[in-house]
């Protein structure tokens, strides 16, 4: 991993506008718009949470599903904590009737936040923001998840009250009497578990083995969450049309540093064990032969 500001001082030299403080801007937002768009592609391992989230869908008479967070970026693994069974992903409205075994599926419930206002206050470097209209609401906010005007961050909050505090630090500019959005539903998400017979399941917990939305990059220091950085610098110039002059990104360069970067991504660890159509561990030690669908 390098700090982010060694891609910049090198798009910069590029350019030749080393100073400029117009250009300069516009390469840090397609900085900041390529690297969310790249942690979206793959489950980069620095990007992984690390811990699964338990889901305990015992606890809960919703049988919409339980919330995930709204900076999760993908699915890596579900697991039966209590069974030691794979969950495997489908499509909300794909039941098949050949499909078996235990399945989860995600989808996006509302069409809403859970609380928008545009009364921000939240200054650089903080680790807290005010508004007055969601200490009027008195929205339980613990432990969600806010996005602030057009930043393209995700910070958790961890209280429901005035300051209300949130992690990782804010580095962005000062804002002041600006929108916020607490749970954006664009990004948050809920799971279901299902059986063979697509009955919901509300019996057990789930592991969910996630990757998430990295950090905002806004200083220099800042290190890129990927093993290559040649991938965020060639997608960068190419997006930027006062560099094709100097330096040309051809889709074979895109392609083969997309490609660099994933093969030194270290692959999610699982347990591969041979198992049958309903997910039950095959055992063929007495005949060989045995056919798998009928375990």
């Amino acid at each position: 991993m390098i700090p982010v500001g060694q891609v910049f001082d090198e798009i910069m030299e590029i350019l030749d506008l080393e100073g400029d403080a117009k250009m300069g801007g516009r390469v840090w937002r397609q900085i900041r718009y390529q690297y969310l768009e790249l942690a979206r592609e793959v489950s980069w391992a620095s990007m992984r949470a690390p811990t699964p989230l338990s889901l305990d869908f015992s606890a809960t008479s919703d049988t919409t599903g339980i919330w995930l967070p709204s900076d999760l970026f993908g699915i890596d693994l579900v697991w039966d904590d209590d069974n030691s069974r794979e969950f495997f992903e489908v499509g909300r409205d794909i039941g098949q009737i050949d499909e078996w075994g235990n399945r989860f599926y995600t989808y996006y419930p509302s069409r809403s936040h859970l609380f928008e206002g545009s009364d921000l206050v939240l200054n650089k470097n903080g680790t807290t923001f005010t508004s007055a209209s969601l200490t009027a609401a008195g929205t339980d906010t613990e432990d969600e998840y806010v996005q602030f005007d057009d930043e393209l961050g995700f910070y958790q909050i961890s209280n429901a009250a005035t300051p209300f505090a949130f992690t990782p630090t804010y580095y962005g500019e000062n804002k002041a009497q600006k929108t916020f959005r607490v749970r954006p539903w664009q990004t948050t998400q809920k799971m279901v578990i299902i059986n063979e017979a697509e009955t919901k399941l509300q019996d057990r917990t789930v592991d969910v083995y996630y990757w998430t939305a990295p950090p905002t990059l806004y200083r220099k220091e800042d290190m890129l969450l990927l093993p290559s950085a040649e991938v965020l610098k060639f997608r960068v110039l190419r997006a930027i049309p006062q560099t094709k002059g100097a330096f040309s990104v051809s889709q074979s360069m895109l392609d083969n540093s997309f490609k660099k970067a994933v093969k030194a991504n270290p692959n999610f660890s699982r347990v591969a064990s041979a198992r049958d159509k309903r997910d039950n561990r095959m055992d063929v030690a007495t005949n060989p032969f045995g056919n798998r669908n009928d375990e």
